[in-house]
């Protein structure tokens, strides 16, 4: 059998002995001109707005070859946001705003409820993303949504909604049923509670997950209480059932439990001291 090599012809080794020199010589230029000017350093990042993430923290987190070669900070743009919102509750968006110049937009999160958990209180974004209530970069969201709804009190029996261990920073994601907890302010709301709830306990009973709504007194302490059934789907039904016995849910005696849990009937008892 008769082997046929490739090989390449005098005119190919000729082009590409002048691609290679001329590819040399581009390298040299740009790396005289970047050495002597600095073409491709990183001249600037304009924040938008200003006051919700400081100098220190956008420049901070920048690797010394990024800002020698701002094209590497474009290709990784995305890792580098997430670096920042690790630690912050803020979502970013970075752009080109000119040769080596970017413009980064801070979007600060708006909590969606308030929690309290692990003996801290936290806020709760739609997307499942949870952080501290006590963070001072707090000042710069709008909570007023997550303020005006009965604040979500997770039980130590129930599954631990967020796993502090599993990354660093100040900002974790949750694995909190959000659109079931949505369903239950829905539901509360349709039942004319929401304003009258001073919190929601997401807790256990006999193996299986239950809510509790815990009504305000008269002095605003903590009154009757009425547990749920942790299916949002199963409130309406029980709901309006308990206002036939009450008509007047602000009515119901502070010592007063309610639950509806069982099958077919709804058991009213007062509550042990």
């Amino acid at each position: 059998m008769k082997l046929i090599f490739w090989a390449p012809s005098r005119r190919t080794r000729k082009r590409l002995k002048i691609f290679l020199l001329f590819f040399s010589l581009a390298a040299g230029v740009i790396a005289a001109a970047e050495s002597r000017y600095a073409v491709f350093r990183l001249y600037g990042i304009d924040i938008d707005p200003r006051g919700i993430l400081s100098e220190q923290v956008v420049w901070g987190t920048i690797k010394p070859q990024h800002e020698k070669m701002w094209v590497l900070l474009w290709l990784s743009k995305e890792q580098y946001c997430e670096n920042i919102e690790a630690y912050y509750p803020v979502n970013l968006r970075m752009g080109l705003s000119g040769w080596g110049k970017f413009k980064l937009e801070v979007m600060p999160l708006e909590p969606a409820l308030r929690m309290y958990w692990g003996g801290k209180f936290w806020y709760v974004a739609a997307d499942g993303r949870i952080w501290l209530s006590s963070l001072k970069e707090n000042t710069f969201i709008s909570s007023e949504k997550a303020d005006a709804l009965p604040l979500l009190s997770w039980s130590s029996d129930r599954a631990t909604p967020v796993d502090l261990s599993a990354n660093n920073g100040n900002v974790f994601l949750s694995s909190l049923p959000i659109d079931r907890v949505f369903l239950w302010n829905e539901n509360m709301k349709a039942l004319g509670w929401s304003d009258k709830v001073k919190f929601i306990q997401a807790g256990i009973k006999e193996g299986k997950n239950v809510v509790r709504l815990i009504f305000y007194n008269s002095e605003g302490g903590n009154g009757a209480n009425i547990m749920m059934s942790d299916d949002p789907k199963e409130w309406q039904t029980a709901g309006l059932a308990i206002k036939k016995i009450y008509p007047s849910i602000s009515k119901i005696p502070s010592n007063v439990f309610i639950d509806t849990t069982y099958k077919g009937k709804i058991l009213v008892k007062n509550k042990v001291q």
